[in-house]
């Protein structure tokens, strides 16, 4: 049996797989109907047929990394013996648990190869990409670019280690903080990884971080199937304090391990975000174990008039164009655009004037129907 063991997203790991193949939940389907059929065989009968004990050919079997979910805790544990009863040629695996990757290394120490994802890195043309688009697309933080650009250089060292770097964005809300890691993430052409602290609130963080029965989700496991070397820990403020020391080694050598999977990040931007107003308060509230883990700490300003004036002229225009032909003919954008300018001074962030402008929109949208419609 060749194994190829491919560590990374579903995209890379399809591109690798031969057009024909039997998935592991049918294989498991197949393998326990044939459990049931010997269930019922006489025992007192030794009058078997060579068939019945021939081993049944598997040209190609394939695992990807939603797959092991159906199976059980116990068949983990004993996975190679799921095997035995099979002849297999090629068996592909994404991603699998600690178990079952320690057990083929243990019983097929010479038929694995392994292969990983080429995640896209920083180079000179990401670099001058950022540089140049930045301000066209994150609104009122030039000092912001001058801090990322000297983070981002570390990658297009000669010789630089291929430990991650790990940034914290803060500031107020909605001032450009996500915004700026989904740019970076698009500048290496990769859907960014997300998460947001903010929704674990709860025990199940624990889980989630630490890793709870191989069926459920982790953030190992998450991390594996992920499609870009950039990684959002969004409002990481809102992570409770004790589990901050979950991310020392990660911080430290890109290595994240629950007791289901291991994760290495090489070449990796990790960003997480927070509400704090200064340094001095990020290191009273995550302490200075996790404080001095970090890269640098960048500092989102809050937006001044002409700021705001910008983001309005653009999301107005954004959310204008994605309408249709007969919806702008009822959007009356001229007035939207003088009530917006006209109350400028009173808005703070491009989430607020997204949302108030969207609202407008829809106002009009919806009077123009009511119009249209009565009887």
């Amino acid at each position: 049996m060749n194994i190829t063991i491919y560590y990374g997203p579903k995209k890379g790991f399809l591109k690798i797989l031969p057009e024909e193949y039997k998935t592991l939940s049918e294989f498991i389907i197949q393998y326990d109907s044939k459990k049931r059929q010997h269930s019922f065989k006489d025992p007192n009968n030794e009058d078997i047929d060579d068939d019945e004990i021939k081993k049944t050919n598997i040209p190609c079997l394939v695992a990807d990394s939603e797959s092991y979910s159906g199976i059980t805790e116990s068949a983990v544990q004993s996975f190679v013996n799921l095997l035995v009863e099979y002849e297999i040629d090629d068996f592909y695996l994404q991603n699998p648990p600690i178990q079952i990757s320690n057990q083929l290394k243990q019983s097929f120490p010479d038929n694995i190869q392994y292969e990983k994802f080429k995640y896209n890195k920083i180079g000179g043309d990401e670099f001058l990409k950022f540089h140049d688009e930045f301000e066209g697309r994150i609104i009122g933080q030039k000092k912001v670019k001058k801090n990322i650009l000297s983070s981002l250089y570390h990658f297009i060292k000669k010789n630089h280690d291929k430990k991650p770097i790990i940034l914290m964005f803060y500031g107020a809300s909605g001032i450009g903080k996500t915004e700026t890691a989904k740019f970076i993430s698009e500048v290496l052409n990769g859907e960014l990884f997300r998460k947001q602290f903010s929704m674990f609130q709860n025990e199940k963080f624990g889980q989630y971080l630490f890793g709870g029965k191989h069926a459920q989700s982790s953030f190992a496991k998450d991390l594996l199937d992920r499609e870009s070397n950039v990684i959002l820990m969004d409002e990481f403020d809102k992570a409770p304090s004790i589990f901050h020391e979950a991310f020392y080694q990660l911080f430290d050598d890109g290595i994240f391990e629950d007791k289901n999977y291991k994760v290495e990040l090489y070449n990796t931007i990790i960003i997480c975000t927070s509400n704090y107003q200064n340094e001095n308060e990020i290191r009273k509230n995550i302490g200075d174990p996790l404080f001095f883990r970090f890269s640098k700490f960048i500092k989102f300003e809050n937006l001044n008039i002409i700021s705001i004036k910008k983001i309005i002229k653009n999301n107005l225009n954004n959310s204008y164009e994605k309408l249709s032909v007969e919806e702008k003919k009822k959007v009356d954008y001229d007035e939207i655009l003088k009530v917006m300018l006209g109350n400028a001074y009173k808005l703070s962030n491009a989430r607020q004037i997204s949302n108030i402008i969207n609202e407008c929109i829809d106002e009009m949208l919806v009077e123009s129907f009511i119009l249209e419609n009565r009887d």
